[in-house]
């Protein structure tokens, strides 16, 4: 990591360099960003260099006092206590915005007043946090993300018991696992009067445990990287212009399209003349529908986020929970449900609230560790059903030890 961090406005880009040339002849190594129109890239990057360096440089000038990258970078700098304001002469101090104005702030052409600032400043001793400190807040979010992993997996594995022939152990887990939620969350509803579906019992618990693997594994890289919320703003404010988009084209765009698809199913059965049952065209178009549904969040999100190939890996692997967690029981129950109708209404709902959740869980989490911690939930599922199916083959009994016969020889 570099000694020094300088932060300036887009504009001052020649300012910056020439105070880096300086620095960097003084023996000093310099990290600044020489590509201010494409930061929203390197943002991680900055993060981590701006928290890394020992001082940071802030250039005040007409331009930079008007930036809110400037002053979130400023702010990050002074609560660390490695902040050294420079400014230009046609700034005054009445300029710099508070509570930087407050700082003796020297000339940005005063370089030996610059160097005598940043050897005083190296010369601390910085002060480490107490590794207590450091193992307990990163634990507890490492904690809450791998109880997440392990409930989804185990959620998705129990909604598996309709299609799979488990093993007994297996089947006692899943037994016990549905008690359990269903006993805990009609307990958590009936404290506001809410009577909840035994059908949206696996749905409410993956949601949850999936909420805590969200939010541990973002709560967990945001206490590594120490980011920068004023710098986020821009991106944040996109991101929800995104979401409020699909949010609002899903429902026309999912329907128009099964609409679609229903006019050229019924096209091609006229001029077939083949005729068939309403139980068949049921089951059709809302599998239909399901791939509408959920092909849309997919498309809309490679449209709209710059990192297409995880947004791909991570929709894969989504759409491997949705299978298990959606359709397989959906398949499983409807011909044993009496009023079909409703069921799929809830069933499309569902589908539909799970879909818009995801794209809210894309658009607003890093997406590289989301794709290798819902990894983890995906290979943990299938980590049991191999080892349901490993049981049965009854392995153990090759490994008890041989008989030891009475009829020892003297």
């Amino acid at each position: 990591m570099s000694d020094i961090f300088i932060s300036y406005a887009k504009a001052d880009h020649a300012l910056a360099l020439k105070l880096s040339a300086f620095l960097e002849s003084e023996g000093w190594s310099v990290w600044w960003d020489k590509s201010l129109g494409a930061a929203d890239l390197y943002r991680d990057e900055i993060m981590k260099q701006l928290a890394a360096a020992r001082a940071v440089i802030t250039i005040w000038t007409e331009n930079s006092i008007k930036s809110d990258w400037v002053r979130a970078e400023a702010g990050r700098a002074k609560a660390d206590g490695k902040l050294i304001p420079v400014k230009t002469p046609e700034v005054a101090y009445a300029d710099i915005p508070l509570p930087f104005g407050e700082m003796h702030t020297e000339n940005v052409e005063s370089t030996d007043l610059i160097r005598a600032a940043i050897v005083a400043l190296l010369a601390k001793p910085a002060v480490p946090a107490s590794q207590l400190w450091q193992i307990t807040s990163t634990f507890k979010y490492q904690l809450l993300t791998w109880v997440g992993i392990v409930g989804s997996a185990i959620t998705l594995f129990a909604n598996l018991n309709g299609v799979l022939h488990l093993a007994d152990w297996a089947k006692a887990l899943v037994s016990h696992w549905h008690k359990w939620a269903q006993m805990l969350w009609g307990w958590v509803f009936s404290l506001i009067n809410i009577k909840v579906p035994s059908e949206l019992v696996p749905t409410i618990s993956f949601t949850i445990f999936a909420l805590m693997l969200v939010v541990g594994n973002n709560f967990s890289l945001r206490t590594a990287t120490k980011p920068i919320r004023s710098r986020n703003t821009h991106e944040v404010m996109v991101k929800t212009s995104a979401l409020v988009a699909g949010v609002l084209l899903y429902p026309a765009t999912t329907v128009a399209a099964t609409v679609l698809v229903a006019l050229i199913w019924a096209g091609l059965m006229s001029v077939s003349g083949r005729v068939s049952s309403a139980a068949d065209e049921t089951v059709f178009f809302t599998v239909v529908f399901s791939l509408c549904a959920i092909g849309f969040p997919i498309v809309h999100l490679l449209y709209f986020v710059k990192e297409r190939q995880l947004v791909l890996i991570t929709s894969l692997l989504f759409l491997c929970v949705s299978v298990c967690l959606l359709l397989v029981p959906f398949w499983e129950r409807y011909d044993y449900t009496e009023n079909q109708g409703m069921y799929i209404a809830l069933y499309s709902l569902e589908l539909i609230v799970f879909q818009v959740c995801w794209m809210v869980v894309v658009l607003f989490s890093p997406l590289q560790h989301l794709a290798r911690r819902l990894g983890f939930v995906v290979l943990g599922m299938l980590t049991l059903i191999g080892l349901s199916e490993i049981s049965k083959l009854n392995l153990h009994q090759y490994l008890q030890p041989p008989k030891v016969s009475n009829n020892s020889v003297r």
